[in-house]
């Protein structure tokens, strides 16, 4: 599969770049808002509205994403 695509902005932690229509298509077959995720994830709407659109995220919010998702983490990554 290869090393994950960082981006190192994040203030000395790690940012990972996301699939954002893979995250968006399983948002929307599932149902969910924005806001509906963003609040079973733990994470501020702000912050899923900035990953939706191309902004990376950090291995925890990517880890909530995907369990309240129900897929692993690795799913919601680019395929290489």
């Amino acid at each position: 599969m290869g090393v994950p695509a960082y981006d190192h902005r994040a203030g000395g932690q790690h940012s990972i770049k996301v699939d954002v229509e893979k995250l968006w298509k399983l948002r929307v077959n599932q149902g969910l808002t924005q806001r509906e995720l963003a609040r079973k994830a733990g994470i501020s709407n702000a912050t899923l509205s900035k990953i939706e659109h191309g902004r990376s995220a950090r291995p925890p919010t990517l880890k909530k994403l995907a369990d309240v998702l129900g897929v692993e983490p690795v799913d919601l990554l680019p395929r290489r």
